[in-house]
């Protein structure tokens, strides 16, 4: 598994490309955790919208994943 944090990686490219994994998680993750006195939603779009951070997650996160395999910077960390 590769894992190692921003300060590892000189890349300009992977640490712009976590940046955005972690705020795409962190949106994921408050609207999981939302505060209750904002006005409820219906539970479909609840759903969607959940459906929606999660997937802007994962391509975040994916991003980052296939910029790691491809570039030389990132590739002489491992």
């Amino acid at each position: 598994m590769i894992s190692f944090t921003m300060s590892e990686s000189k890349c300009a490219a992977h640490k712009e490309l976590k940046e955005r994994e972690d705020r795409a998680h962190a949106t994921w993750t408050s609207f999981l955790y939302r505060n209750e006195n904002k006005p409820k939603l219906s539970e479909k779009a609840k759903r969607k919208h959940q459906k929606e951070e999660m997937e802007a997650y994962e391509k975040a996160h994916k991003e980052r994943l296939v910029h790691v395999k491809t570039c030389a910077t990132c590739n002489s960390n491992l």
